[in-house]
């Protein structure tokens, strides 16, 4: 069961105390944090887990990103303006209308049509436009910081994600959203899992903060200038093709499906002077939805059921918030609705339309499932791995076993920038049912376990 809906989700847990974390931080002012005197009981969600108030974003503009980016690549010659309309340029053929020299939709085709990773795109895209001129002061504002302590993996390879959403100043029907997906990296990777024990710390001190002032500055110096030992979140490193990145959501036409896109930042001093870019990139589990046409007898999509069925276990989880999936990149496409005449985002719609012809495939995961004793169905398998890609976690309803997915507003979003409502601090933007009562709790529970006990994040949402 859920906690009740209000302006603070609170999770009532005890715990057993445990785990000293004493070692040495890697380039640290302070050791690592112990483990509390006292357990965390709860906390209050909208100060520790998300953020929307808009007094507490105000600091959070979409210059300052850019340019703290910028500052810290220690490339020279490059202006915020510049990297943004070399950004939106990745989607016009080349040579563009920003940089001629960057990355283009045309830079690859398949079969005489644009492509990347050897799937459609389109080419060019509406928003190719924004590369034509400047962004405005105000264009596009803050609408959410983000906690996903709960994305830092059992080694402590990394200490998780902190997102930032911005959202543009569109037309009504209309969306822009940027979604940046940094990740922290560890600041004492010898500790390990403990080393990410102050990051932790920092978010779960929040719910005690009352003053919206003293948050706010406490959020900026997380995001910009860094905790003691700890590296600024804004940093051109937590966003590379080997760490985190940024994704865009993308409505051009009313009442379109969102068109999903992924990229990099990528320094390059190969030629001798460096450059700092946006770089497109598959998007994670974003599979191609024709490669369940179970009728499909190509090398590519016969492969790609192995994959698909080695995953059944993973997306048989019972709890909605922890099933999941890790699909290779050979089968990953880097938009998530190129195509006029079929959702690419979409797999039961072709699972269900050749089962019947070509029922191996079906056969092969309900052997999977019966192996592993689980009720669900081979269609619940496809739909939940529906929900693990930038679209469907938009999606909502039944997965099977009595489980639901998701509550999202309007069907699409999670957090969104219409109609702000009260809180503590004044107006904020607005979450989603689905986000409020089932994602945050569980992510909340996440850091209580760690900070209580040491315990190492579970699979979440």
């Amino acid at each position: 069961m859920h906690p009740r809906p209000g302006v603070i989700v609170a999770l009532s847990l005890m715990f057993s105390l445990a785990l000293a974390a004493s070692t040495t931080r890697h380039h640290a002012v302070n050791p690592p944090a112990a483990a509390p005197s006292e357990p965390i009981t709860s906390l209050d969600a909208r100060r520790s887990m998300i953020v929307t108030d808009l007094a507490l974003l105000e600091g959070f503009t979409f210059q300052r990103v850019l340019d703290q980016l910028i500052a810290r690549s220690g490339v020279t010659n490059l202006t915020s303006v510049q990297l943004y309309r070399q950004w939106f340029d990745t989607q016009n053929p080349k040579p563009g209308l920003a940089d001629p020299a960057g990355p283009h939709c045309n830079d690859f085709a398949t079969n005489g049509v644009e492509s990347f990773n050897g799937f459609p795109r389109r080419c060019p895209t509406q928003e190719g436009l924004f590369a034509a001129t400047p962004y405005t002061s105000g264009e596009y504002f803050p609408i959410a910081v983000v906690n996903r302590f709960d994305q830092t993996p059992a080694d402590g390879s990394n200490c998780g994600q902190y997102r930032i959403i911005f959202a543009k100043r569109m037309a009504t029907g209309l969306r822009m959203h940027i979604i940046l997906e940094p990740v922290l990296r560890n600041p004492n990777p010898a500790a390990g899992l403990a080393g990410c024990r102050p990051v932790a710390q920092f978010w779960a001190d929040l719910t005690k903060v009352d003053s919206i002032a003293q948050r706010r500055a406490k959020l900026e110096q997380f995001y910009f200038d860094g905790i003691p030992g700890v590296a600024p979140v804004i940093d051109p490193d937590h966003f590379s093709p080997t760490s985190g990145g940024i994704r865009t959501t993308q409505i051009a036409t009313v009442n379109a499906a969102p068109r999903m896109y992924q990229f990099h930042l990528t320094k390059d001093c190969s030629s001798g002077s460096c450059t700092l870019r946006f770089t497109p990139d598959v998007l994670p589990n974003m599979i191609y939805g024709d490669l369940f046409l179970a009728n499909d007898t190509s090398a590519k999509t016969a492969a790609f059921r192995d994959a698909f069925v080695a995953q059944v276990p993973n997306l048989a989880v019972r709890n909605p918030n922890e099933y999941f999936m890790d699909i290779p990149r050979d089968y990953l496409i880097a938009e998530s609705d190129p195509l006029d005449e079929s959702k690419a985002f979409e797999y039961l719609k072709p699972f269900n339309k050749t089962k019947a012809s070509a029922p191996d495939f079906r056969n092969r995961i309900q052997a999977k499932l019966t192996s592993i004793s689980s009720t669900l169905t081979p269609e619940d398998i496809v739909h939940r791995a529906e929900t693990q890609n930038c679209v469907g976690c938009h999606f909502f309803g039944p997965v099977g076993e009595g489980g639901t997915f998701t509550i999202p507003i309007d069907g699409i979003q999670h957090v969104t920038e219409d109609g702000p409502e009260a809180g503590d601090g004044g107006q904020r933007y607005v979450i989603s049912v689905g986000m409020r009562d089932t994602f945050i709790p569980h992510r909340m529970q996440i850091l209580i376990d760690f900070l209580n006990s040491g315990k190492a994040p579970v699979r979440s949402q």
